[in-house]
């Protein structure tokens, strides 16, 4: 991916796309990282809930951190 990434609507579609191509639901993706689907949520949806949750999804769907230091700055 070499789109920058950098509001939540961006971040919000960028997971959604991974996790389509990877072929997991969002249920499967809080299962795989071990927290409840809700912080998924929270996260894409720019809630302060899930703020932390941001970099460990980006990392869990191979993103690359540097198209996302934008989006990162802001929250």
């Amino acid at each position: 991916m070499k789109e920058k990434i950098t509001n939540t609507a961006e971040f919000r579609r960028w997971v959604r796309m991974q996790v389509v191509s990877k072929e997991i639901s969002m249920a499967e993706l809080a299962r795989q990282m071990e927290i409840p689907q809700a912080r998924i949520s929270d996260a894409i949806h720019g809630r302060s809930t899930g703020n932390k949750f941001i970099i460990p999804i980006i990392r869990k769907l191979d993103g690359d951190d540097e198209n996302f230091k934008e989006f990162l700055k802001a929250i």
